[in-house]
């Protein structure tokens, strides 16, 4: 549990840093660098025989798509996220064409490959989305906040007051006293930001409870799917980087879907 304490609070000092305290590009730099290894702990765990050439086109489709919003600060419109997974779909294609041998599970591999790309895809995009907001670096802590305080919630709810498992079949230690656990904190880091952070003021009550409670769901929800992918391949952990977490796709799964809807709620909602 020790390990588990400070490496948590090791990581999210160091962001909180970079999100206050650097330029942007300092950000852009993390995300890649957190893509990077979640292209390779995903890999690892589904495609575990990917060769080089095959671990090289994924991660050029996924790098298609993960920084649409930047590339497309310069050729906007042109450049949707729509169309970065068309270069990104094209890139995948056209690789496994150049390798299709043996035809008889090309197919399996292309759609695993084209899975994670989805994952991965349709979720990172929102971290940039997130942090080109108005007093976007606060933002971002907000829902980082909302996410890792819902599984610290869960974490500590779940075990010492857990009697009543939520998911097991997908997740044996999750307990529907943890998620309620969770479900507290992370509204109350809402209502933090609300109070301390610049720009956060206008958020109302109900503001506050709403991305408290269902940004804590869809965090919920990326851990079950995480670990579905972890079970289905038969693996503990994504990886062993973070003491006491495991791999970086083990400590940011919730962010992945949170962060997308709390980007959503703030820009039709919240303002």
């Amino acid at each position: 549990m020790l390990s588990r304490i400070i490496s948590a609070l090791v990581l999210a000092t160091g962001i909180v840093a970079i999100l206050l305290f650097t330029p942007p590009w300092a950000l852009g730099l993390v995300v890649l660098l957190a893509l990077f290894l979640c292209v390779g702990e995903y890999q690892k765990m589904a495609r575990p025989d990917a060769s080089g050439f095959e671990r090289t086109a994924f991660l050029l489709a996924c790098l298609a798509v993960v920084c649409w919003p930047a590339i497309a600060k310069y050729i906007e419109p042109a450049y949707s996220h729509g169309v970065a997974f068309l270069v990104a779909f094209m890139v995948l294609a056209v690789s496994r064409l150049a390798r299709p041998l043996p035809l008889e599970g090309a197919l399996n591999k292309f759609g695993l490959d084209a899975a994670g790309l989805i994952y991965l895809g349709a979720t990172f995009p929102f971290v940039f989305l997130l942090r080109d907001r108005p007093d976007g670096g606060w933002t971002l802590v907000m829902v980082m906040g909302i996410t890792f305080l819902s599984d610290t919630g869960g974490y500590f709810a779940g075990r010492f007051l857990g009697k009543h498992k939520l998911y097991p079949a997908v997740s044996p230690k999750k307990t529907i006293e943890g998620l309620f656990g969770g479900l507290a904190l992370a509204v109350a880091a809402a209502f933090a930001a609300r109070h301390f952070f610049p720009g956060h003021g206008h958020l109302t009550v109900l503001d506050c409870i709403v991305m408290g409670i269902v940004g804590a769901l869809f965090a919920v929800t990326g851990d079950l799917f995480e670990s579905l992918i972890k079970r289905s391949t038969g693996v503990k952990d994504s990886g062993n980087l973070i003491p006491g977490h495991g791999g970086m796709l083990d400590r940011i799964d919730g962010l992945l879907f949170c962060g997308p809807f709390c980007w959503f709620y703030l820009e039709l909602f919240a303002g």
